[in-house]
């Protein structure tokens, strides 16, 4: 197990959007005794509601969208991605589905638990979350088209996003 330290969102010294932009996230969600993570480019960090929120996209498809939907914690992982374990654990979260098999197992990663919110240990940076709104996106929702054309083609027409809003409850580093 890694030591985590708190980190005050004040500080943060690095830009979130082009973290997840060019690196991206592990989302981890927990319901039950399953869990299950999966890396994403999308995203954001904001203020909404009196709270300090982290924003997450998830296709309708995912498996940890399903796990997600049915519980109430979740946690975006950040990683040194100069580490090529990191870069390979990424790509599997991406690639593979937890619904089929133990992804998480398969790549070695540990899942330790904050403030009852489940986290990969491996991870650099970490934020916990509350699950304060689901936003489905729909063909309605967006209202450009071109973004329509580009993202949603015939392979992900029925596989739009949800937006989930998380109150940021604790930022922590190692």
């Amino acid at each position: 197990m890694h030591t985590f330290q708190p980190y005050p969102i004040n500080m943060l010294e690095w830009n979130p959007i082009k973290k997840l932009s060019d690196e991206g996230v592990a989302i981890v969600a927990e319901s039950g005794d399953r869990v299950n993570a999966t890396s994403s480019h999308n995203g954001g960090v904001g203020h909404i509601w009196g709270k300090n929120v982290l924003y997450a996209f998830l296709r309708n498809t995912r498996y940890t969208k399903e796990i997600l939907d049915e519980g109430e914690f979740f946690s975006a992982c950040f990683f040194d991605m100069t580490d090529v374990n990191n870069a390979r654990l990424m790509k599997i979260l991406d690639q593979l589905s937890g619904r089929n098999e133990d992804k998480l197992k398969a790549c070695r990663v540990e899942i330790a638990h904050a403030m009852n919110v489940p986290y990969i240990d491996s991870a650099n940076f970490i934020i916990l979350c509350r699950k304060i709104a689901a936003v489905p996106m729909t063909e309605n929702t967006i209202l450009d088209q071109k973004i329509l054309n580009l993202q949603y083609t015939e392979r992900h027409m029925d596989d739009f996003h949800t937006m989930y809003i998380g109150e940021i409850l604790d930022i922590r580093a190692r």
